[in-house]
C-alpha cells in the first residue's frame, strides 16, 4: 500500500505502461504527470524489481502471476522481487475492463502482453545503458540473472538503472520465445506465501491508524425495511461507546473497541418499516419463482424455429428447476478502515474494484478523486463479494460524522443480513430430439434477479442471467434463451462464475437427460453436439479419457460428467459418486477436472488450485449452501445453519491442462461450473435420480428415491 507520488520519491525514476488508442506506450514516470499505467517498475539501487500493480490478491495468486511475466522478460532473480498494490486512480485502471476492477478471471489475461512487453523495454534499456557507458557494442552483451555483463565487465540491474532510465525508451522490443522462458510455465514460489505464513500480511481488519474508533451497523431484520427510528440512549450508556447515529443502511454505534461497539449494539432500540415482502419464507420465495416462468420474457437468442420444431417432435423432454440464494461464505467479513478529515479522505479495505470504492468515496465526502486515497488490503477471500463497496460506503459515512479515523467490522452475521447473494433462480427447458437421438432444439426459460440492476447498469436483458447458455459452444440448429426478470428487494450480486454457477447446472443436467431420453451415452452426445469446437470437444475427451469413462467398474461408483465454457476456458469434470439410500447422503469420491485456458499457462500449480479451490466451492454449494428465509429477511446467519463442506467431505481431484490455440483463458471462476451438474448427472445415470433443486442435502435426495 503505497501511493503514487511517494513510490517515485522512494524509488527514484521509474517506468509506466500507457496504454493508447494505438496500443500500448512505456515511459517514463517524470515525463508526465497526467499518465494512465496499468503497472509502475522500478529497479532499487540494492538490486530489488519493485512493481505496483492494479490487481487484488485474494488468494488466487494473481501477485505471483503477473510478477512472473515481468520478472521473466527482464530475466530478474524471483527472490528479489517484490509487489505492491496500486492506490485506487484512473491511471490504474485496466483498459480492457474500463476500470480498476479484479474480476470475470481477466487479470493475466488482460496484462500479459503488457507487463511481458515492461519486462523487455526495461532489460534493453539496461543493455543499451551498459552498452554506452562500458564502450561495449550491444551484441556482446547479455542481461540475465539480475546482472548486465560481457566483455570482462560486470554489474547489477540495480548499479545500472537510475542512469539508465535515463536513456531513449526503445521503441521496439523483442520477446522471448517460449524455449526461453525462465519462470513463465514453472511452478514457482508464490510472492505472497512468506507474509501468509509469518504473519505480517495485512488484510483489512489489520490495519490501525491513530486515534481510530471502532464501528458496528445495526441492520434491518428483513429486506425492504426502512428505518422509521431509534432511542440510542441505552446504548449510549454503556462503558467505552462513542457516538449512535443513522446512516444510509442502519444505525451505526461506535466505541473504543470494538467489544464496547458490539455492546452498545445490542442494548439498542430500534424501529423499522415493515418489509414489502414480510411474509416471504422459503416456500413463498419457490413459488414465487416457478410462477414466474408463466411469464412471457425477453428474448436473449433465437436461432430457427425452435417452437414449431418442439411442438411437432415425437420426443420432448421438459425440466423445471429452482436453485437457491447463495451467500458468499469469504473467510474475511467485511472490514474498512476510513478517515474522513476536510480537504482528504484515506481508506484502507481488502476490496475488488477500487474504481467504484473512489467514485462512492468521492460522492459522500464532496472531494475530487485526486485528494481521495484508497489503499488495497490482501483480501481474506472475494468471490465477487468485495467487488461491492457499499461496506467502504458506510465507513465513509460515519468517519465523517464522527470527524475521526474509523475502523467498521462487520461480524458473519452483519454479513449476511447484509445480503448480496448469488442469485435465486428458476429455469425451465424444453429440448426436442430427431429419430436418431439428436438434439434438434432446445428452450430456455429463467426467471432470475438482474444484477446489472444492482450496479446501476439498466438493461433489458441482464447478461448474466443468460451467460453459459446464450453463448454455448453446443450447435443446435433451433435455439431459444429467455429471460425473466425478478424484482425483489434482496440485493443480489457478482458470484463467483456468476451466472454460470447456476446455467451450467442445468444445461449440463438436461444435455443429459435427452441423452437419456434419446437412447445416447452421454459423452457421445456432447461430442456430437461440439462437432464444430474442436477445443470443446478435446476437453470432453480428455476428461472422459483421464476418468476412465466407460471402462467398466468404478468401485460401485456412478460416475457424471459435465463440460461448461465460460470466462475464456473450457472445463470439463467427470465425478465419481456414491449414494446411502438409507440416509440419503451423497458421497463425492473423486474429480477429474481438465481445463483448456489457451496456448499460453503462466503458473501450472495456480491454474491447479484454482481448478481445486473451485470445485471444493461449487460442492459445498451444490451438496449443502442455500441462505435460508423466514419473514422477509436471512435465517442462515452464520456458519451453524450454512454449512460448508469440510475436509473429510473434500474429494480426490484430479487436474489435467491441456493446451488449445486461441486467445488465453481465465482461471479463477471456470473450474467451478461443471461440478453440480457432473454430481447430478451420475445420480441420474447411477441411480436414476433427476435432481431439479439444489443443494441436493440427504432430506431432499429422499424424497428423490
Amino acid at each position: 500500500m503505497i501511493d503514487r507520488r511517494d513510490f517515485i520519491k522512494l524509488t527514484g525514476l521509474s517506468l509506466a505502461l500507457v496504454l493508447t488508442e494505438g496500443g500500448f506506450e512505456i515511459i517514463k514516470a517524470a515525463q508526465r504527470e497526467i499518465i494512465n499505467p496499468v503497472l509502475w517498475a522500478n529497479i532499487t539501487k540494492d538490486n530489488h524489481l519493485v512493481l505496483l500493480v492494479n490487481k487484488s490478491e485474494m488468494g488466487q495468486g494473481v501477485w505471483t502471476g503477473l510478477a512472473m511475466l515481468v520478472a521473466d522478460e527482464l530475466d530478474f532473480p524471483w527472490e528479489r522481487v517484490r509487489v505492491r498494490s496500486a492506490p485506487a486512480g484512473p491511471q490504474y485502471i485496466d483498459r480492457k475492463l474500463g476500470m480498476q476492477l479484479t474480476g470475470g478471471s481477466t487479470s493475466i489475461r488482460n496484462m500479459h502482453d503488457f507487463l511481458r512487453q515492461l519486462g523487455a523495454t526495461m532489460r534493453e534499456m539496461l543493455i543499451n545503458y551498459a552498452s554506452e557507458e562500458w564502450k561495449v557494442p550491444r551484441e556482446k552483451l547479455q542481461a540475465k540473472g539480475g546482472y548486465v555483463f560481457g566483455n570482462g565487465k560486470r554489474a547489477s540491474y540495480g548499479e545500472l538503472w537510475e542512469r539508465a532510465v535515463k536513456l531513449p525508451i526503445p521503441n521496439k522490443v523483442k520477446l522471448k520465445e517460449p524455449s526461453e522462458f525462465i519462470y513463465i510455465g514453472k511452478n514457482i514460489p508464490r510472492i505472497d506465501a512468506r507474509e501468509k505464513v509469518d504473519g505480517s500480511a495485512i488484510f483489512g481488519i489489520d490495519v490501525r491508524l491513530k486515534d481510530m474508533v471502532y464501528a458496528v451497523v445495526e441492520r434491518p431484520p428483513a429486506f425492504g425495511c426502512k428505518l422509521k427510528g431509534f432511542d440510542p440512549s441505552r446504548a449510549k450508556q454503556v462503558e467505552g461507546v462513542i457516538d449512535v447515529f443513522a446512516i444510509s443502511t442502519g444505525v451505526a454505534v461506535c466505541g473504543r473497541d470494538f467489544y464496547s461497539a458490539q455492546k452498545g449494539r445490542e442494548s439498542l432500540k430500534v424501529e423499522w418499516t415493515e418489509s414489502p415482502i414480510k411474509d416471504f419464507d422459503d416456500k413463498k420465495l419457490a413459488r414465487y419463482y416457478l410462477n414466474a416462468l408463466n411469464r412471457a420474457g425477453a428474448v436473449a437468442r433465437r436461432d430457427g424455429n425452435p417452437e414449431d420444431v418442439i411442438s411437432k417432435a415425437k420426443v420432448k423432454v421438459e425440466s423445471v428447476y429452482l436453485l437457491p440464494y447463495l451467500y458468499h461464505a469469504t473467510m474475511e467479513p467485511m472490514a474498512c478502515v476510513a478517515d474522513v478529515r476536510k480537504d482528504k479522505c484515506v481508506v484502507y479495505a481488502p476490496i475488488q474494484s477500487q474504481t467504484w470504492a473512489l467514485k462512492t468515496v468521492s460522492r459522500i465526502t464532496g472531494l475530487d478523486e485526486k485528494n481521495i486515497e484508497i489503499y488495497t488490503t490482501y483480501l481474506g477471500g472475494g468471490f465477487g463479494r468485495k467487488a461491492n463497496v457499499e461496506f467502504v460506503r458506510e465507513a465513509v459515512e460515519i468517519s465523517k460524522k464522527l470527524g475521526r479515523p474509523v475502523k467498521l467490522i462487520y461480524t458473519r452475521e452483519d454479513d449476511v443480513k447484509s445480503g448480496w447473494y448469488r442469485p435465486m433462480n428458476a429455469t425451465k427447458f424444453v429440448g426436442a430430439l430427431d429419430e436418431k437421438g439428436r438434439v434438434v432444439a432446445i428452450h430456455h426459460k429463467i426467471a432470475v434477479p438482474a444484477i446489472s440492476k444492482w450496479v446501476g447498469i439498466p438493461s433489458i436483458i441482464d447478461s448474466a442471467a443468460v451467460e453459459g447458455i446464450k453463448n454455448m459452444p453446443y450447435s443446435v440448429p433451433n435455439l431459444r434463451v429467455e429471460f425473466v426478470r425478478i424484482d425483489l428487494p434482496i440485493p443480489v450480486w457478482f458470484w463467483r462464475s456468476v451466472g454460470s454457477s447456476h446455467n451450467a447446472f442445468t444445461l449440463e443436467t438436461f444435455i443429459d437427460r435427452l441423452a437419456k431420453a434419446g437412447g445416447r451415452d452421454p459423452v457421445e452426445l456432447r461430442l456430437e453436439l461440439l462437432s464444430k469446437n474442436p477445443r470443446a470437444r478435446r476437453v470432453v475427451e480428455v476428461c472422459a479419457e483421464k476418468s476412465g469413462w466407460g471402462k467398466g467398474s468404478h468401485r460401485g461408483r456412478a460416475m457424471g460428467l459435465a463440460y461448461h465454457f465460460s470466462f475464456g476456458s473450457h472445463v470439463a469434470q467427470c465425478a465419481e459418486v456414491s449414494l446411502d439410500k438409507k440416509t440419503g447422503k451423497i458421497r463425492v469420491h473423486k474429480v477429474v477436472c481438465v481445463i483448456d485456458l489457451g496456448p499460453t499457462v503462466v503458473h501450472p500449480d495456480l491454474v491447479v488450485s484454482q481448478m481445486e479451490s473451485a470445485i471444493i466451492m461449487g460442492l459445498s454449494a451444490s451438496l449443502k449452501e442455500r441462505v435460508s428465509f423466514s419473514k422477509g429477511g436471512p435465517q442462515s446467519l452464520n456458519f451453524d445453519t450454512y454449512p460448508l463442506l469440510t475436509m473429510e467431505e473434500t474429494p480426490e481431484i484430479e487436474v489435467h491442462i491441456v493446451k488449445g490455440q486461441g486467445p488465453m483463458g481465465g482461471v479463477g471462476e471456470p473450474g467451478l461450473p461443471p461440478i453440480a451438474p457432473a454430481v447430478a448427472n451420475a445420480l441420474l445415470w447411477g441411480y436414476g435420480i433427476e435432481v431439479n433443486q439444489l443443494p441436493m442435502t440427504p432430506d431432499y435426495i429422499r424424497t428423490l428415491l
